[in-house]
């Protein structure tokens, strides 16, 4: 048991309470237990606000990671819309190029055979030129520094752009593609192959030996012909054992080029008309001395008949017989 004596300073009086010990203990308990709770709330607030500092920073370093990577792939777009802006104008290039030279979605032939102009049938090994072909581009590869970038391939096409740009006119008058339109308007191609080519042959009716003087081409009868450059029509008539034919002076102005064993003309072709390049002439016939339906197609240079093979670029026969 414990007393508790309460003094008041103003009128001299004193109260005694008498306190037992399991109060006192409660009391005690209580005050410790507020105590607790006090400091615990204390804890907590300062807690929550280190969480909240923690959690601002962050977001705030996210943000700021957020704001780098935007960053960067706003830079990595420029660059690629940079490379890609270079690479077509690389394109535009090279098209114009192939435009230029005829083989945009035209040509034939083997562009590698080596051809005499002496009229002999000698042929270049065509092992032997994938070889010396293989061993130029691994050379050159060793001599450039680094991987090759849009710049330098654009220093490597220049030139040749340049030069095509300058000698539009003579390049549109050299006979450079196939004189047959193989590719049909809903995108299929035409068969084609070479049946007779330039050189010493057996003749399939004479049955001799004689120089033939062109390049044969069969594939289907009405096949649309076409100008292989751009051109003076010279002659558009029946000639003999070659039937119905036509004959083109070029613009590079020592070459010829005739077309015959034609089923018939061109809508309004007359002599005289100028003619371009892929401009349609004929179409494939079987008129005159002939086995079947065919183009016959000659090349002039200089007032004599070369090899036509050395004359037509990048498509290679459907099948050789």
């Amino acid at each position: 048991m414990y007393t508790l004596i309460l003094l008041s300073a103003r009128r001299n009086s004193v109260r005694q309470h008498a306190i037992s010990q399991g109060h006192l203990l409660l009391f005690s308990c209580l005050i410790l237990a507020l105590f607790v709770t006090a400091i615990s709330g204390i804890g907590y607030g300062l807690f929550q606000k280190y969480q909240r500092n923690q959690s601002e920073k962050v977001l705030q370093a996210n943000a700021e990671e957020i704001k780098q990577l935007v960053h960067a792939k706003l830079q990595v777009e420029l660059e690629l819309a940079a490379v890609n802006e270079e690479m077509n104008s690389i394109r535009r290039m090279a098209e114009k190029i192939q435009e230029a030279l005829g083989i945009l979605g035209q040509g034939g032939g083997e562009g590698s055979m080596q051809w005499n102009p002496e009229g002999t049938e000698e042929q270049a090994d065509p092992q032997q030129e994938d070889t010396s072909a293989i061993t130029d581009t691994e050379t050159y590869a060793n001599e450039i520094p680094g991987s090759i970038t849009p710049g330098i391939l654009k220093q490597e096409v220049q030139p040749l752009y340049n030069y095509v740009s300058e000698h539009q006119k003579q390049i549109d008058g050299y006979p450079s593609i196939l004189p047959v339109e193989i590719q049909k308007t809903d995108g299929e191609k035409r068969a084609f192959w070479y049946s007779s080519r330039f050189g010493w042959r057996t003749h399939p009716l004479t049955r001799k030996r004689e120089f033939h003087q062109g390049l044969d081409i069969k594939t289907r009868a009405g096949v649309p012909v076409v100008a292989t450059a751009d051109g003076k029509v010279t002659k558009a008539k029946r000639s003999g054992y070659l039937g119905k034919t036509v004959e083109i002076t070029h613009d590079a102005r020592q070459f010829k080029t005739l077309y015959a064993h034609l089923q018939g003309y061109a809508d309004g072709l007359k002599v005289g008309h100028r003619v371009t390049r892929g401009q349609v002439i004929g179409y494939v016939g079987n008129t005159g001395r002939s086995t079947g339906a065919h183009l016959h197609y000659a090349v002039g240079k200089n007032g004599k008949w070369v090899n036509p093979l050395a004359y037509i670029f990048d498509q290679q026969p459907t099948f050789s017989p």
